[in-house]
């Protein structure tokens, strides 16, 4: 039996093995047999000892049970639903606590990544290390410990330990928020981010009727506004100021934290905003008027007041504005009677001396006005040679200017369906609050003396008003109207449909639908094409519905145009009672005018008898 030696283990390369393979070259069989039996002992035995030596993984490592099933117990604390994290963990801030799950990970010859669990005792066992307490240290301390014990048994083999899964931590939110409660969340989220949920509430909670509760339990008189307002106030103020900048944490240990929301909102990422820990109850107090404020206004991303707190200092009001807007100017701090021009860069950097606030200080970022220009453009679409933009002069350019340069209509242009958009002017009119439509509605009502029957009518009118600036193209550009020639503004959209070559005739017709249009037709013709009347239309109401204003009128007093509809109405449906209410009043001014009648003649015959 020959062996071949440099396919043996290295450590059978030791002077006593090769001793052994030349004794087995000259012994009998089953001596050899034997003897090899021996070297399988001691070459386990000195991989087992070089393994605990260097840190490599054993038989005992693994176990009877194989490496697979050995590898899907390590991973059986990752097997549920990943948990949300609202920002990347800061392993210097966040708190190790019970059902945290660390990774472990030695760069040795296996490899491997090794998973441990914080005990509820808050203690961790390190394989091949033993149990350590966790208690009121942070993920960077653990960190450090592990690789500290580690590096005391390999120093050679590097160690990497991390967090793999936070564990999940219940806390109590009281106090002025829309919705309090205890909320189970990651023990990864902040502060923060948990206020936001509390005022928020879940979608069952989003209702319109837990929303009132809920504002009229938390902010009183709050919730008489309107549901808009609360939506807008809820938007403005994350919380109301007072509220915001003195935030109580009581946590499980006994001890007691304030947090001022608006510095941890600047830094949502340091430990102004700090993790959430078994057992937080957040505080959030009323709101205070009597407290006096600080502000920020002017050309700055986000205007704020908030609540004035001592030691606030410039450099802070400033982060508030968030950024300076394009047409931002010179900036001015306005405090005790004086005012300090202060320096600072887009991002509201401060460049000059960060003094310290006074209450009621205020900030004024200068707004640039830009200067007043004549020129803008108009945008052409549709039926044109070359759609697009073009400059003009506003309010000096006329339409069939542009029209020209654009090349004129196509073939396919209908000028009785083009049309001009014109956008409005803003009507906010500096309101911290945006227009309601139906609000804007009822307010032009307020001095009216219109009865309900025109009311009804105007809301019509107001709900299908469109932004059209009145030229008809057609008397335009074919009757060539001075009037209708109008001056552009700068955006305006002039619109040239192509011509649908169609009339829509529809109601008490036999046959409703497109009818191909013809010039010099009369309603008549379309609506013979259409298959006549129906017994039932009723005749002399017909109306033609222009396409392009929606306007109705009668047909004998308009000229049909492609894309114009004809509706021929069914007569009024009305009920038995409402048709016998206009019988007996007709019946009753028959009544009136014969006893009229009668009268007169009676009073004639009175005269020639006397």
């Amino acid at each position: 039996m020959a062996f071949r030696r440099d396919r043996l283990y290295p450590a059978a390369k030791a002077g006593v093995f090769l001793r052994a393979l030349d004794v087995l070259d000259h012994s009998s069989r089953s001596v050899k047999i034997s003897l090899v039996r021996v070297l399988c002992v001691v070459c386990v035995a000195c991989y087992r000892l070089a393994a605990q030596v260097a840190g490599f993984p054993t038989t005992t490592d693994v176990g009877p049970i194989g490496p697979q099933q050995s590898r899907q117990q390590q991973e059986s604390p990752l097997r549920s639903e990943p948990t949300p994290s609202d920002n990347v963990v800061v392993a210097s801030q966040y708190a190790i606590g019970p059902g945290d799950v660390l990774v472990i990970q030695k760069l040795d010859a296996a490899a491997l990544e090794e998973y441990a669990v914080v005990s509820p005792e808050n203690l961790l066992v390190v394989p091949r290390i033993g149990m350590i307490s966790v208690a009121g240290k942070t993920l960077e301390q653990v960190r450090d410990t592990i690789v500290a014990l580690y590096r005391q048994r390999t120093p050679l083999i590097p160690v990497y330990v991390g967090l793999r899964r936070p564990r999940t931590v219940y806390v109590t939110v009281q106090g002025n928020v829309l919705f309090p409660g205890v909320y189970p969340v990651p023990a990864s989220m902040r502060l923060m981010t948990l206020l936001r949920l509390a005022m928020q509430g879940t979608a069952q909670q989003r209702t319109e009727p837990e929303i009132q509760r809920a504002v009229q339990r938390s902010f009183g008189q709050i919730g008489d506004l309107t549901r808009d307002e609360q939506l807008l106030w809820r938007d403005y103020e994350f919380l109301p100021p007072s509220s915001l900048r003195s935030i109580m944490v009581r946590h499980g240990d006994g001890t007691t934290s304030i947090v001022d929301g608006e510095q941890a909102l600047l830094d949502p990422s340091g430990a102004g905003n700090p993790y959430l820990r078994e057992g937080d109850v957040v505080v959030v107090p009323r709101e205070q008027v009597e407290l006096p404020r600080i502000t920020i206004q002017g050309a700055v991303a986000r205007p704020r007041t908030t609540v004035y707190r001592q030691g606030d200092r410039l450099s802070f009001l400033l982060k508030l504005g968030g950024a300076l807007l394009p047409e931002s100017g010179t900036i001015w701090l306005v405090q005790g009677g004086k005012r300090l021009q202060v320096r600072a860069d887009a991002q509201m950097n401060l460049l000059s001396e960060d003094v310290p606030l006074e209450p009621g200080a205020v900030v004024v970022v200068e707004r640039l006005r830009p200067e007043p220009t004549t020129t803008g453009s108009v945008r052409i679409i549709g039926e044109v040679r070359r759609p697009g933009a073009y400059p003009i002069v506003q309010w000096q350019t006329r339409l069939r200017e542009v029209i020209e340069e654009a090349g004129g209509f196509t073939e396919r242009a209908a000028l009785s369906l083009a049309y001009i958009l014109r956008r409005e002017p803003d009507q906010a009119g500096g309101s911290f609050l945006p227009p309601n439509p139906y609000i804007e509605r009822m307010r032009r009502l307020q001095y009216t003396n219109l009865l309900p029957e025109d009311t009804l009518r105007y809301f019509v009118d107001e709900l299908a008003r469109r932004p059209l600036v009145a030229c008809d193209f057609r008397a335009c550009f074919e009757q060539n109207s001075s009037e209708d020639n109008v001056v552009l503004a700068d955006g305006d959209v002039i619109v040239v449909p192509p011509s649908p070559r169609v009339v829509f005739v529809y109601g008490q017709v036999n046959k409703a639908g497109f009818v191909e249009y013809h010039p010099g037709k009369d309603a008549e013709y379309y609506i013979a094409r259409a298959g006549g009347r129906t017994g039932l239309a009723d005749r002399g109401r017909e109306r033609v519905i222009k396409g392009r204003s929606g306007v109705w009128a009668p047909i004998d007093e308009t000229m049909i145009e492609p894309g114009d509809r004809i509706y021929v109405p069914h007569p009024p449906d009305e009920p038995i009672g409402a048709q016998v209410q206009r019988l007996s009043a007709y019946i009753g001014i028959a009544g009136g005018l014969a006893g009229l009648v009668f009268s007169v003649l009676s009073l004639v015959n009175f005269l020639r008898n006397r």
